[in-house]
């Protein structure tokens, strides 16, 4: 049966549009329970991650330690004395010119005035070429600064100005030509014993030292006095520059370890120990007390040599072949104690090539003392220590012009 389009939209009409009705409806409720279920489900949130803040912890460190700046080493002082070689030129002697023909071959020659004769030999010296020089006395100008002592003749007491013990200027042409000043200082020292006065034994012979100092100031022209006596150990005698130290006695030294360190602290350090044995034997207990002490202070370094007589201490001042007569020769020994030894020579101990302890069995500090002078008779009697009192100049001038001590680390020189 044939159906004309009109007819199949008829037919077909009532079915469809309920269907699409039903479409629509199901799309829509579709849609609505889609934006109640996104309203009613909570989508997490994205955060950013937040960094923490920079924190700064400040640590105050502890203060660094301080310490004060110190040597570790001692400075050794070395003085050198040098010598300047001054080389004077040689004077130019002219040469004489001579001209090459009768009208003159030279330039000194054609000097002359045309016409005028020539001398074949000319003689520049005698023309009257340069300025006219005028002679004159020299005067003599320097910086005021600087202090000759050789010409300005500066005064003994304007050289002590306290801080040093001694400073003596040397006149290098005449080595007895010394001027300048000596503060001298004494040591005291435990003994075993008293000495045979009574007194205690480091102060055997009180006057030794001050007589020694106006026999001093008798030939030169240093001024000596005796300021204070310390004991062995202490440090003022590194601190104020004792140029020298003294100890005589009979009988044994007693000492402590701090007094040994400190003597040759003292040693080391620019001084000077000068050793005689009033019992003038070697073996005695004074010469083995006193050698240990010395061995206590500089160890390995207290090597005793013998003293040869071309050593310049024989010859600084008075000339010496070698140590003058002691108790040992003069006033012989003992009462008891049989035949004296006597001894030709003396010790030195030395340390870089400077003599730092001298040491004597001869008693020499009796004669010093002016024991000599009143010699009893049943010792021979009166004795002449004028050799012996020279001998104790030389001793001094040594210590005050050696190279190396403390009276030369400050020295001036003419």
């Amino acid at each position: 049966m044939l159906l004309n389009r009109s007819d199949r939209i008829e037919l077909e009409a009532p079915g469809l549009r309920p269907r699409k009705a039903l479409y629509w409806s199901l799309l829509i409720s579709v849609i609505l329970h889609t934006v109640i279920i996104f309203y009613q489900v909570e989508l997490p949130e994205r955060r950013k991650p937040v960094r923490k803040p920079i924190s700064v912890k400040f640590v105050q460190r502890a203060p660094r330690l301080s310490k004060p700046l110190e040597l570790m080493k001692r400075p050794v002082v070395v003085q050198r004395q040098l010598t300047r070689k001054i080389t004077r030129p040689k004077s130019v002697i002219p040469r004489t010119i001579r001209t090459a023909a009768v009208h003159g071959g030279t330039a000194l020659a054609s000097l002359a005035k045309p016409g005028e004769a020539v001398e074949r030999t000319l003689a520049p010296q005698r023309l009257e070429l340069g300025p006219e020089i005028i002679s004159g006395d020299v005067e003599n100008i320097k910086e005021p600064e600087v202090t000759n002592l050789g010409e300005d003749l500066l005064d003994v007491s304007d050289m002590d100005t306290g801080r040093y013990r001694a400073q003596v200027v040397v006149n290098p042409e005449d080595k007895r030509d010394i001027k300048g000043y000596f503060h001298m200082d004494l040591v005291k020292y435990k003994t075993s014993r008293t000495d045979y006065g009574g007194d205690p034994d480091w102060n055997t012979s009180p006057r030794a030292m001050a007589n020694l100092a106006d026999y001093l100031e008798t030939y030169t022209d240093v001024k000596v006095d005796i300021k204070q006596r310390f004991t062995m150990d202490s440090k003022d005698l590194i601190r104020l520059k004792v140029p020298l130290i003294f100890i005589t006695g009979h009988f044994q030294l007693e000492y402590h370890a701090a007094e040994a360190r400190n003597l040759g602290e003292y040693l080391r350090a620019g001084g000077f120990l000068l050793v005689d044995d009033s019992y003038f034997l070697r073996g005695g207990p004074f010469d083995m007390s006193a050698r240990a002490l010395i061995k206590d202070a500089l160890g390995e370094d207290a090597v005793f040599e013998k003293l040869p007589g071309e050593h310049w201490l024989y010859h600084c001042f008075f000339d010496f072949d070698g140590p003058p007569a002691g108790d040992d020769i003069a006033r012989g020994p003992y009462p008891g104690r049989g035949v004296q030894t006597i001894y030709e020579y003396l010790e030195a101990i030395f340390l870089e090539g400077r003599m730092v302890v001298l040491f004597s069995n001869k008693s020499l500090n009796n004669a010093w003392n002016g024991d000599w002078r009143i010699n009893p008779a049943s010792r021979g009697g009166p004795i002449n220590d004028t050799r012996q009192m020279q001998f104790g100049v030389n001793i001094l001038v040594f210590t005050l012009t050696q190279p190396g001590g403390f009276a030369q680390q400050a020295q001036v020189y003419q």
